[in-house]
């Protein structure tokens, strides 16, 4: 399958639409967006084209599951070797436009997957997972690093969007993914329904993603998911007046942050990618006063600390 089909479609214009929008809103940001956008959007179509998880699903106790161990705690995802080649080729043209500054180590690992397929497959899965310091296909450890965790992010969080109906139904109280134990890396307020879980004040409920697999969950509004500090004069936010709805919230117990879009009172909620994105300036700017993500973007890895102050 290609990009081209109906599911990939969808989810590509969908962000490339918000992408769009943002731009017009936010003039600034198009270099940013022109850089990482296209990258998203294929991602994207990757995501819709995999299979996802195959064979049996993970065996797991749902008692156990409830009192904190997240469905992958044993099993981890399944091997993406097969599907990281399939998915650099369709990536490696997309980043090499986005990222000139990598040209050279694209084109190393081009080349690398042209002459030995199933060695360069290897590696990159393998790199993928980090904790790799030493050199891989000749990149270096960095651009490896990067490079392949990208093209395995559509193949992972294909497999935790089929896994999620096994836990689905059950209560997960705790600031780790339930699906692969990941960080959070984004959050956002919804409106309040009836069975309200959490008192959530005047916001909404609030929901966090997870950084390496995007899989959603519920988590308590006034609360760190980095250290569970409380303590509402040690919790705050950071925001633009401009742009009231879009905010980093900060803990002054472990200095973690997180981005937050508050869509209760929102017409059109964007692509939670798209949205991220848009909070850079904010995450730039937070960091400058000395605080840490608690899950990264890949944009917060790649681009240099100044590249949208005046975003």
């Amino acid at each position: 399958m290609t990009s081209d089909c109906s599911s990939g479609c969808e989810a590509s214009r969908t962000i490339r639409a918000d992408a769009a929008r943002l731009g017009r809103e936010i003039p600034s940001l198009t270099p940013l967006l022109d850089a990482f956008i296209p990258l998203l959007a294929e991602q994207a179509a990757i995501q819709a084209d995999d299979p996802g998880w195959s064979g049996e699903p993970p065996a797991f106790e749902p008692d156990v599951f409830c009192q904190g161990r997240p469905l992958l705690a044993d099993a981890g995802f399944q091997d993406v070797t097969s599907g990281i080649l399939p998915a650099a080729k369709r990536l490696l043209p997309v980043m090499a436009t986005c990222f000139p500054g990598l040209g050279s180590e694209i084109e190393i690992l081009g080349k690398a997957l042209a002459a030995d397929p199933g060695h360069a497959a290897d590696e990159l899965a393998d790199a993928a997972s980090g904790g790799r310091s030493e050199p891989v296909l000749g990149m270096t450890p960095d651009a490896a690093l990067f490079l392949a965790r990208e093209c395995a992010r559509p193949l992972a969080r294909r497999q935790a969007e089929t896994l999620y109906p096994l836990i689905a139904g059950l209560p997960w109280r705790f600031a780790m993914c339930p699906v692969c134990g990941g960080k959070p890396s984004f959050s956002w307020f919804k409106k309040a329904q009836d069975d309200a879980e959490y008192i959530t004040g005047h916001g909404g409920p609030r929901f966090l993603r997870c950084a390496d697999c995007a899989t959603w969950w519920r988590y308590k509004r006034v609360s760190c998911p980095g250290c569970g500090n409380e303590e509402p004069e040690r919790l705050s936010f950071l925001r633009n007046p401009e742009r009231p709805y879009e905010r980093v919230d900060v803990c002054e117990e472990c200095m973690a942050f997180l981005p937050c879009l508050d869509t209760t009172e929102m017409i059109h909620v964007p692509h939670p990618d798209v949205a991220a994105l848009a909070m850079l300036p904010l995450e730039i700017a937070i960091r400058d006063r000395g605080y840490h993500p608690l899950g990264v973007h890949p944009w917060s890895v790649v681009l240099p600390k100044d590249a949208s102050r005046a975003a």
